[in-house]
């Protein structure tokens, strides 16, 4: 006769607490998953291999995004009458933020709160590829950043950024190039 095999209760009871910790965590990020993918899904256009960190807020409906692109915590990449291309190979630190309108401020009748503005009326502010936008840069509207280029942490970019310039400052000025 064989004997039972005896499991002391302190084992079992680790046992468990184990696989609901295992299944807490998987089923967390699951849920994570399945978030980001609806939250991609909802740009204007994504490319291949783009990884976006929690705590952004995007004007997706304007945003196109190329192949293998990072985009940090809490960026805020907005433009409700204008385009945001994004090409590929491009990485935003946490915090950047791409501003791609404006307000009209000329004098008028009318508050500046309730002008109606055109679609397209902001034009398009480009990130062209393999670019480096460090943390809690400021990208304004219309401005072009040129493949290869990297914009300092901080700075306020007001101007287009030339290929493979090295820019840093409020305003933005070229440093160097790489």
């Amino acid at each position: 006769m064989r004997a039972a095999h005896y499991i002391p209760k302190h084992r079992k009871m680790n046992f468990l607490t184990q696989a609901y910790g295992w299944l807490v965590y998987t089923l967390r990020r699951l849920n994570t998953h399945c978030e980001r993918a609806y939250q991609l899904s909802k740009f204007r256009s994504v490319g291949r291999g783009v990884k976006l960190c929690e705590g952004g807020a995007f004007t997706y409906r304007t945003i196109s995004i190329g192949d293998d692109v990072f985009i940090g915590r809490n960026c805020c990449f907005q433009s409700e009458h204008g385009l945001i291309e994004i090409g590929s190979h491009v990485m935003f630190g946490p915090g950047v933020n791409i501003n791609g309108g404006n307000h009209d401020i000329s004098p008028g009748d009318v508050p500046m709160k309730n002008r109606v503005k055109q679609e397209g009326s902001d034009g398009v502010v480009r990130i062209c590829d393999d670019v480096w936008i460090a943390a809690n840069a400021v990208i304004l509207a219309g401005v072009t950043v040129g493949e290869g280029a990297v914009v300092g942490a901080g700075s306020v970019v007001t101007k287009d950024v030339p290929e493979r310039a090295i820019v840093a400052g409020v305003p933005a000025r070229v440093l160097r190039y790489r």
